[in-house]
């Protein structure tokens, strides 16, 4: 077969179609210069799913409003996808494969965004 013929990815995505959210591996170390204290940073990422663009941030704590950075991830990406794959212990309160409990302000998050 020649060079990349026929290759395709396991995963093809449309253009903004999905964007996939998640918190990357350990934490950073936020120094302050006044007093030298360390305090640990979350990076919260956001990731197109067609273009790979990303969004990402730095927060205190994973704990705590997670829409309000997936507003922010909106906002910076200047449109809504057409699905978001949240945090799964964040966005769903009830497991299941056929009828999952979301999250009540994810749901009215999604119902804004259209």
């Amino acid at each position: 077969m020649a060079s990349g013929a026929g290759i395709r990815s396991a995963h093809e995505h449309r253009a903004g179609e999905k964007l996939f959210v998640d918190y990357a591996g350990d934490t950073i170390p936020v120094y302050n210069a006044a007093t030298g204290e360390v305090t640990p940073a979350a990076i919260f990422v956001a990731v197109l799913g067609a273009s790979s663009y990303t969004y990402s941030e730095a927060t205190w704590t994973q704990a705590g409003r997670l829409d309000r950075r997936h507003l922010r991830t909106f906002e910076f990406l200047a449109a809504c996808p057409r699905s978001s794959s949240p945090i799964p212990e964040s966005g769903v309160t009830k497991a299941c494969r056929y009828e999952p409990s979301v999250n009540r302000t994810y749901e009215e998050m999604a119902s804004h965004c259209g």
